[in-house]
């Protein structure tokens, strides 16, 4: 999470200087996910998240995050889509089943979660 900031521009530069999609909208026609604490303002403590706010080079973008608060927050502006987080198989089974609706839009995100000493179990995760 630390580093993410940094490959995404590097990824967003490349773009920008080998390919002609990012610069044909400036990037508002790609989609960007952001799976972690505060979504794309890329940092697990607020007050830090607040400060860096949104890279300038996704505000543009489409931005599917975990992260969703009721009212104003500098991690929210840009247009973005609240998706699920993570639900361990053991919680999962005493939600209730979902809807049995025909689905013509799938989405697949396949990520991980950090082993850290002070969460070595995984199981917990701010916000």
């Amino acid at each position: 999470l630390s580093h993410a900031r940094g490959l995404l521009a590097d990824a967003v530069a490349l773009v920008r200087r080998e390919m002609p999609y990012w610069n044909r909208s400036a990037g508002a026609d790609h989609v960007f996910v952001a799976s972690h604490d505060f979504g794309a303002c890329f940092h697990p403590m607020e007050d830090v998240a607040v400060a860096d706010g949104i890279p300038e080079f996704l505000k543009k973008s489409i931005l599917l995050q975990t992260f969703g608060v009721h009212g104003p927050h500098v991690c929210q502006e840009a247009e973005h889509v609240v998706i699920p987080p993570h639900v361990p198989p053991e919680v999962a089974l005493e939600l209730p089943e979902p809807e049995k609706a025909r689905r013509d839009i799938f989405a697949f995100f396949r990520g991980k979660m950090e082993v850290h000493p002070k969460n070595i179990s995984g199981r917990f995760y701010s916000k």
